[in-house]
């Protein structure tokens, strides 16, 4: 599989970094289509938290109706990406941004990747009622 480098790519970098920046790109633009192919199938993401969407989510169809319910103005942007042949470390600040409303919270992401896929990540936010309160509020309209 061909990454092409995505915005704030490091030349040399691990490959399993870029299919992350690729990730987080593609779900920025909203193709969630393109972000599809990224991601295993059998993928499982654990969701910290008290919120409605904390817990685990198993499977690709999981991971994007997940990613289609956050709330409107969800975005992502990375601080650092590191990676090997096996995991990811992403540092990103992660919230809502929207004119009437901001709230971002900084997060851990760590990645098992296997073939340049995502196959699990967990979350770690730094502010656990920042976090809850972000993915408390209710969907979106804009995915």
């Amino acid at each position: 599989m061909s990454v092409q480098p995505g915005i704030g790519s490091v030349p040399g970098e691990h490959p399993n970094a870029l299919a992350y920046r690729r990730t987080a790109d593609l779900f920025r633009a909203r193709d969630i289509e393109k972000l599809r192919t990224l991601i295993d199938s059998e993928v499982v993401w654990h969701v910290p938290g008290a919120s409605v969407r904390a817990g685990e989510i198993r499977g690709l169809e999981a991971v994007v109706h997940f990613l289609r319910t956050l709330p409107a103005g969800f975005t992502i942007r990375e601080h650092d990406v590191f990676g090997n042949d096996q995991h990811v470390v992403a540092l990103s600040y992660m919230g809502i941004r929207r004119p009437d409303f901001e709230d971002m919270v900084r997060v851990v992401s760590v990645f098992h990747f296997r073939n340049g896929r995502q196959v699990e990540r967990w979350f770690y936010p730094e502010d656990m009622v920042a976090w809850d309160r972000v993915l408390g509020l209710p969907p979106g309209d804009d995915r």
